[in-house]
């Protein structure tokens, strides 16, 4: 505790002259050094007001510049001044730390709490601990494609919107090729002239009024005008444009009425009946992770509920944080990293039931890098880390509501999200305190608000 205030009102008689006395002593204490250069500054100053009121002749080579000092009265003024104005300034700042003295090394530290701790204990177990790495991902779609316009013309009909369900072989659009029809008509008149003639000249080739070179001839035409046809007939079913794949609409480009040219996207449609989860690992995470990897996936936008509903086999509830997650295996890792950020690129493949998931959803999947089948478990809030890096944990006997802490040094194996290992220092079956343990010291009294390690 600190002294209290100087004040006369406050210390009447020999019990302020012993405040008095005891802050003047803890002072100077505390702050010798202050007090020599005090007793220096004094010095010299008595030693500069003597020196010119006596005559007195100094010998020696290092004495000899006070004879012409204690003759100087300027140079003697000057000093006196300097000495006096650092003794004033040494005065207030000794006035100063009078009034607030500094603390005692016990008043540095905050002092335990009177009475017992008020503490949750939890008991330490045997169990599966996995040593995850969080990464934040995004849902890709398991194939997508753009459905280009093939030849140029007008949007005729538009049948689709952003968001909409469609089917392989459904219409999505119409051209207007109203154009290409005088090219279809002539198209088919040439094919039906040079059929006739076709046939004409292969009955004068079998009667032998022409040549075989002739009939060749005919025949090239005939062939030629059919190949016409064709290709105009092609150009004319390009201007209905129909869905590749099952999946969704995932964007138009375009609107009803506008010119599109060869080659200009339409719409483009993703299928997210099953999608890739797709995560950008460090570099120094990629040895663990492989084909095989358990990952937990995370979506913070669903609720577990309608997460337990919709992926039935793959749910795990967490048993400390309480929250959701879906089991799922790493489907590929990718050979390449990026030259830039150094992290390589990790897929995650799942089924998507009534198309839950987008595009692009944003996902946080815990990487399992290594696991251990049968470690003494204890909660993360129960480890404390003390200046040096030492790691300690309190354990307690829950025999009764209070009782003693005993601190520990441990020694951690696995980290997981919410519980860690301990490979040296606690036993399956005792009791540590997972709540409350901060500002514990070893022996100290706690009270237990949930005795025998219940919630």
């Amino acid at each position: 505790m600190g002294l209290p205030a100087v004040s006369a009102g406050n210390f009447p008689g020999s019990h302020f002259m012993h405040a008095f006395f005891h802050r003047t002593v803890l002072l100077f204490t505390q702050h010798y050094v202050w007090l020599a250069i005090g007793v220096v500054l004094v010095a010299l100053l008595i030693f500069s007001v003597r020196l010119g009121r006596h005559e007195r002749h100094w010998s020696g080579r290092l004495l000899a510049p006070l004879n012409w000092y204690s003759r100087n009265l300027a140079a003697r003024r000057l000093t006196i001044n300097i000495l006096g104005a650092a003794l004033i300034l040494w005065a207030v700042n000794m006035f100063t730390l009078w009034v607030t003295p500094a603390l005692t090394p016990s008043q540095l530290f905050t002092s335990p709490v009177v009475g017992p701790q008020p503490v949750r204990i939890t008991q330490a177990r045997e169990g599966v601990l996995d040593e995850v790495a969080s990464y934040a991902g995004n849902v890709q779609p398991w194939e997508d494609d753009v459905i280009y316009a093939r030849v140029d013309g007008w949007i005729k009909a538009l049948n689709v919107y952003p968001g909409d369900v469609v089917h392989h072989g459904e219409v999505l659009a119409t051209l207007d090729l109203s154009n290409l029809q005088p090219a279809l008509e002539k198209a088919q008149a040439q094919v039906t002239f040079q059929q006739a003639e076709f046939q004409r000249d292969q009955k004068l080739f079998k009667a032998g009024a022409i040549s075989a070179a002739q009939f060749d001839g005919t025949r090239m035409h005939y062939q030629a005008a059919q190949a016409e046809l064709h290709q105009v007939e092609t150009e004319i079913s390009y201007a209905t444009l129909r869905s590749p794949l099952d999946g969704v609409i995932a964007k138009r480009n375009v609107y009803p009425g506008v010119y599109v040219h060869k080659g200009e996207m339409v719409v483009k449609v993703d299928d997210l009946h099953r999608v890739r989860v797709q995560f950008n690992v460090a570099e120094s995470d990629l040895q663990w992770v492989h084909p095989g990897t358990v990952a937990y996936l995370r979506f913070s936008q669903l609720d577990d509920a309608l997460l337990r509903q919709r992926f039935p086999k793959g749910f795990v509830q967490e048993p400390d944080s309480g929250s959701g997650t879906l089991r799922a295996v790493v489907a590929a890792v990718f050979p390449q990293e990026d030259p830039q950020t150094h992290t390589g690129l990790v897929e995650v493949r799942i089924d998507n039931p009534d198309l839950l998931l987008r595009e692009n959803t944003y996902v946080v999947g815990d990487l399992v890098r290594r696991s251990v089948d049968k470690g003494v478990l204890i909660p993360t809030s129960a480890l404390t880390t003390e200046p040096g890096g030492k790691q300690v944990v309190f354990v307690v006997s829950p025999l009764s509501e209070q009782g003693t802490v005993e601190a520990r040094d441990v020694t951690v194996g696995l980290r997981g999200p919410e519980q860690v290992q301990i490979v040296k220092g606690v036993t399956a079956g005792e009791f540590v305190v997972s709540q409350g343990n901060r500002e514990l010291v070893d022996g100290q009294t706690v009270d237990m608000l949930n005795q025998g390690g219940g919630q």
